[in-house]
């Protein structure tokens, strides 16, 4: 059975949240039992050739089944009715401070919550989409309107172009009162969109936009398919941004731009516009059969959003932050027991919402990144020329990818690849250095030091005096002329760690400023796990880093800069660590001093990290920054957050704080001072926190932040940690179907759990729920790592 065309009409009732539907759903089949998905909805009616036939609904199996059998074409009229959700899923209300807009988010199975549909990326179809609203209001889709009709009675049918053939999950409604600002971005319209007198920004957005399409249009060899594309801010939103083709959602922190807005979130702007535009191709264009494919969706928008921010902005540098937030997060979530193979097996919707992780997105994107290097960039973009115009339009798995790479590089692309997506884990090369001969052996890397036998083809990039050799190791010892060499995996493109004999770190560390930016990056991120994985004490990680720590590179202080934050978070007292980490922050701030006029954007990325970081471990430099909290919205925007935490640490105030949240006219302002209040101290001030979200005066996506925030804080570790469960049923309420509950908990349980570790795990069977199951066990076997490192590092 294959679903060709959807005609759906939705009446809706924007005051009152709630909405009737009709739909025409064009068939065809071999006599297979028609069905739907359907959740959450009162289905009125299903009819075939004017005559209804009968249904029921499986709860469990969230369909809707009848026993009429497809020959042929056929045409099935369903009716039904359903509130407006408020839940960030399906068809859900969105509020801001004026008023409230209806909004959509249907990835992965959020169609099933606003209309019966076969809520499945295989089953691609047309959609004909018919909006009755109020007068006053305006209606977004993916396509441009293509007629309104004022009704007489204070209402009008807004009819939409048909779609191209897409995946359910790619389909967008919203309904309110907006703002606008247009653009052309070659060919297409560009739309930057948000809520009435909300559209606070420049046109930072749209022009981000159209140097990414051009980007893409070039790379891909195929144009933009559709003839506009909005660029829309949704006030209250779970995701970071969402794809819908041709009406991409975000949330306002990541799309808006304006005099408030730091160095960080403009980078992170370009980065998410590029990334959500990327999937205009793949992804929505063409799309995974399945969701076991969707780190092919994520890894490759990753990627290419990187490479295309790199061609836009080379002075940012932009593959040292692909290391730091995607490549890094990667390796330490793949060296965990409990972690999955890129191509996970999903089945439910639960297993869905579980693989949106730094292993669909991070991961994917790092082996991506490994393949092009191994097989060159020209031969690279080729095979995706291929893949993407055999497919548009259409569904494919990842092994098309690999046969299309394949077959223009004439390299053994899906030998590699299926052993690296198939398999959990990477590999740590142990090289040393035997007369003129460099002994290389592969184990996989794990933070806890129990390798389990596995290895890889790894795609080796060995940089020497003379340049750069690749060559595959494919058996689990290799050994390679020691004459000239360097270091392995230059440009740090493979996905593998490296542990050298101490000769051989003696001669790299000798001279760190010689090695590039992305090679410095791969040797400290290195020791900082072989430190989580006992490989090495604190006394030796704080030597090896210790030639790192005084370069001015961007990339080297920032992965040092979030290394320091984290052992000082889990190690809070300990007198061999904190003296060098406030030695090191003071040290970059001091070169960095204020920021100047036509400063390297970087250079303001860098201050806001550092002075952040040691507004956090240390109160004599929080005393010095808090009086700045008087002119909060006079500082520098990249600086903001740090003020806001050091004057929570030193003056410990709710009161100034929450005044000044509730002054602030931007997104980002409420989160950078959401995250100072995470660190006020005492019962008091952590009940005030606590009732911002339960009166809902802090946006339902950034109830995450409190209480992250708040676990990392130590001084209030003990009161978070006799709230959990309250967390965990206010996300749970706030994000049902996604696997928002999960994360939290990974990111929680590390930090809570110190000094409580027999407790915490008790707790948490108590309350463990197979949605958010995943989540639990990576979050306690982190703070297993974290435990012991607190025991040896006394």
């Amino acid at each position: 059975m294959d679903i060709t065309k959807y005609d759906l009409t939705l009446d809706i009732d924007f005051k009152n949240l709630n909405y009737t539907g009709k739909e025409t759903i064009s068939v065809t089949g071999q006599g297979e039992k028609f069905y739907l998905n359907s959740v959450g909805l009162d289905v009125t009616s299903v009819k075939v050739g004017g005559k209804s036939i009968p249904f029921t609904l499986n709860p469990k199996e969230q369909t809707l089944e009848t026993d009429y059998r497809v020959n042929g074409n056929s045409s099935v009229e369903v009716a039904f009715s359903a509130k407006v959700g408020n839940v960030l899923q399906g068809l859900y209300v969105a509020n801001y401070k004026e008023g409230h807009m209806l909004t959509t988010q249907f990835e992965s199975t959020g169609a099933r919550r606003a209309f019966p549909c076969i809520d499945h990326p295989r089953y691609k179809a047309v959609f004909s989409l018919k909006l009755n609203i109020d007068n006053e209001l305006e209606a977004i889709s993916n396509m441009p309107v293509h007629d309104e009709a004022v009704q007489t009675n204070g209402r009008k049918i807004v009819t939409f172009q048909e779609t191209p053939r897409m995946s359910t999950y790619l389909l967008y409604i919203g309904v309110g009162k907006f703002d606008h600002m247009e653009k052309k971005l070659g060919k297409i319209k560009g739309i930057l969109t948000a809520p009435k007198d909300h559209l606070l920004s420049t046109d930072f957005p749209l022009t981000e936009a159209g140097g990414a399409i051009n980007y893409f249009e070039d790379y891909y060899g195929i144009d933009f398919a559709l003839p506009k594309v909005h660029l829309i801010s949704v006030p209250e939103f779970g995701a970071g941004a969402m794809e819908n083709w041709g009406a991409i959602t975000f949330r306002e922190v990541v799309l808006l731009v304006n005099e408030n807005t730091s160095a960080m979130i403009k980078q992170t702007i370009s980065e998410v516009i590029a990334h959500e535009l990327a999937h205009q191709w793949f992804g929505d264009l063409v799309t995974m059969e399945w969701w076991n494919d969707l780190w092919l969706n994520e890894s490759f928008a990753t990627f290419m959003a990187h490479k295309a921010i790199n061609s836009m902005h080379p002075d940012w540098h932009f593959f040292g932050k692909f290391l730091i937030t995607e490549t890094s997060g990667a390796f330490s979530g793949d060296s965990l027991h409990n972690t999955h193979p890129i191509d996970a097996d999903v089945k439910s919707p639960d297993d869905i919402a579980q693989i949106f992780d730094e292993i669909s997105y991070g991961k994917g994107a790092s082996i991506l990144r490994m393949i092009e290097g191994y097989v060159g960039e020209k031969n690279f973009r080729d095979g995706i020329r291929k893949y993407l115009q055999d497919n548009k339009y259409g569904n494919a798995k990842g092994s098309d990818l690999w046969s299309s790479i394949e077959n223009v590089s004439g390299m053994p692309v899906s030998k590699v690849m299926e052993s690296w997506i198939k398999k959990k884990g990477y590999p740590i090369l142990n090289v040393k250095r035997d007369g003129n001969k460099l002994h290389i052996a592969q184990e996989r890397f794990m933070l806890d030091g129990k390798p389990d036998g596995s290895k890889w083809p790894v795609p080796l990039t060995v940089l020497t005096a003379n340049g750069i050799k690749s060559v595959l190791m494919e058996n689990e010892e290799m050994v390679l002329e020691s004459e000239g060499f360097i270091k392995l995996n230059a440009g740090e493109t493979g996905f593998y760690r490296v542990l050298y004999s101490p000769e051989l770190v003696s001669g790299i560390n000798s001279n760190p400023g010689k090695l590039s930016y992305l090679d410095a990056w791969g040797m400290v991120n290195d020791y900082s796990a072989f430190l989580k994985a006992g490989k090495i004490n604190l006394d030796q990680y704080l030597e090896s880093i210790r030639p790192f720590t005084k370069l001015d590179e961007y990339v080297v202080a920032q992965e040092l800069s979030g290394q320091f934050f984290t052992l000082s978070l889990i190690m809070p007292e300990n007198k061999k660590l904190i003296p060098v980490a406030k030695e090191f922050y003071r040290h970059h701030l001091s070169r960095l001093g204020d920021k100047k006029p036509g400063e390297d954007e970087n250079d303001g990325v860098l201050r806001g990290t550092m002075a952040l970081n040691l507004a956090m471990i240390d109160k004599k430099y929080a005393e010095e920054l808090a009086p700045k909290i008087d002119s909060f919205f006079k500082v520098d925007p990249d600086v903001r957050q740090a003020v806001a935490v050091a004057y929570a640490g030193a003056r410990n105030d709710f009161k100034k704080l929450y005044r000044l949240f509730e002054e602030s006219k931007t997104d980002e302002d409420r989160i950078k001072i959401i995250s100072g209040m995470s660190w006020l101290n005492g019962k008091e001030n952590f009940k005030d926190l606590l009732s911002l979200i339960e009166k809902d005066r802090v946006k339902k996506q950034d109830s995450l932040r409190v209480y992250m925030g708040v676990s990392m804080n130590p001084g209030q570790r003990e009161n978070m940690f006799s709230e959990m469960t309250g967390a965990i049923k206010t996300v749970e309420k706030y994000f049902e179907g996604t696997g928002y509950t999960g994360m939290m908990l990974e990111a929680m349980i590390p930090y809570l759990g110190i000094g409580r570790k027999e407790e915490m795990r008790k707790y948490l069977e108590t309350v463990r729920e197979d949605s958010f199951s995943k989540g639990i066990n990576k979050g306690l076997e982190v703070l297993e790592i974290y435990t012991r490192l607190v025991t040896s590092g006394q």
